[in-house]
């Protein structure tokens, strides 16, 4: 069942890559940061113990994609009310897998893909 506080750590991760990876944040629905060169990157976030998947929308990855962006892949572990960041694993969106889009039930109104934590994290 995913937390009620999704979008809450989903957050605390992407200030958690910002930091880290030393980005400039953005504040754009295809990409939340930007490499110093002002390259986009697109931060996801996913609980590894309830979900065991990244969504990523089909409209923002063609902008990322075209852009030459990144993706920043950091699963979490809640830990009562917070959340522990496993790992950040950078990857090209040129290099992301084929991918099989489905719709979102209206939401966002793009089609979705979900990616497995372990097909990112190998």
């Amino acid at each position: 069942m995913p937390s009620k506080k999704a979008n809450q750590y989903g957050t605390a991760a992407e200030h958690y890559v910002i930091e880290q990876r030393n980005l400039e944040p953005a504040r754009c629905y295809w990409h939340d940061a930007k490499f110093q060169n002002g390259t986009p990157v697109e931060i996801k976030a996913c609980d590894v113990d309830s979900t065991g998947y990244f969504q990523i929308y089909e409209e923002a990855h063609r902008k990322l994609r075209r852009a030459g962006g990144w993706y920043a892949f950091a699963p979490y572990r809640r830990s009562g009310s917070s959340a522990r960041i496993v790992t950040v694993r950078m990857r090209r969106s040129s290099k992301m897998p084929l991918m099989k889009w489905s719709g979102t039930g209206g939401h966002r109104g793009s089609r979705k893909t979900k990616v497995r934590v372990e097909a990112v994290l190998e």
